[in-house]
């Protein structure tokens, strides 16, 4: 059986340290505090970019879904994982070079 991201995702939200929005991501890439990224599948390009040379979890939904995934009323494009706590969130994704 397959895992569900969404599930993953709230379990790293309520037990791990994650950042949410794209600028507090880029940043934390920049400071080598992200252990992976979660972006949603209308992530700009640039973002990918910025973001290169970390662990990229993409997610199948737009922003909105993404948010609505995490439980926040708004759209997230980028979220860093600093601590994945009790989930198994690093498992999912590649690396984005």
């Amino acid at each position: 059986m397959e895992t569900d991201i969404s599930k993953v995702l709230r379990s790293a939200l309520s037990t791990g340290k994650v950042l949410i929005g794209t600028k507090q991501t880029v940043d934390a890439v920049k400071n080598g505090k992200a252990q992976a990224v979660v972006v949603s599948a209308n992530c700009s390009e640039q973002t990918m970019k910025d973001i290169s040379g970390v662990h990229v979890i993409k997610y199948p939904g737009s922003g909105v879904d993404l948010g609505v995934a995490c439980g926040k009323p708004f759209s997230i494009a980028t979220l860093a994982v600093l601590e994945p706590g009790e989930s198994d969130i690093l498992s999912f994704g590649s690396t984005n070079e």
